[in-house]
């Protein structure tokens, strides 16, 4: 695991502390590393990959209409989801997430998803936040029957972070962690 450095005392003495995200997509590769990143970097929608451009990242080969592995690290725990969807497009604008429902009734709504599951949870705590044995996520995934690039978007949705309004009205503007991986599909 990959660790930062805080000077408590100026260079006598030095705490080690991990530096890790919500999520960290293991396989396919992703646009970028969760690992050890400030968690403010896979909050940036679409693709959890701020001044990544997407059109000329290096995607990954796999078989159209094939199934791949997923596996996702979860290294901070919540009651939700996780949902994978793909776009064509380079900028994600037909995956951006929704911020807010009319209720939490209301379904939140994803486009051109190819998975949705119950976030893993923590055999020690549950599903709460901080768990420091970080759960591994496993899924088969089927790709859409198509040629071309395409982003896998992944998607930790946090219900414990959705903020309800006086009115009802449901506000997820806190409640996403992104990441992304760049596929060719060919056939």
């Amino acid at each position: 695991m990959k660790k930062r450095f805080l000077a408590v005392l100026p260079g006598l003495m030095l705490i080690s502390l991990p530096a890790m995200a919500h999520i960290d997509l293991i396989t396919p590769k992703p646009l970028m590393s969760g690992h050890g990143l400030h968690d403010t970097a896979l909050k940036a929608a679409p693709f959890g990959a701020p001044g990544v451009d997407a059109a000329s990242a290096k995607p990954t080969v796999v078989k159209a209409g094939s199934t791949i592995d997923l596996r996702l690290k979860v290294y901070k725990v919540h009651p939700g989801e996780i949902v994978v969807s793909y776009t064509r497009d380079m900028e994600g604008e037909d995956v951006f997430p929704v911020y807010d429902i009319a209720s939490l009734k209301t379904p939140i709504p994803h486009k051109n998803v190819l998975l949705q599951a119950s976030a893993p949870c923590s055999p020690t705590v549950g599903c709460t936040s901080a768990a420091s044995d970080a759960p591994e996520f496993h899924a088969q995934v089927k790709l859409p029957d198509i040629e071309g690039d395409i982003i896998l978007v992944v998607r930790q949705v946090m219900r414990d972070k959705v903020h309800v309004a006086a009115d009802g009205s449901a506000d997820l503007s806190e409640a996403y962690y992104h990441q992304a991986a760049k596929l060719r599909l060919v056939r």
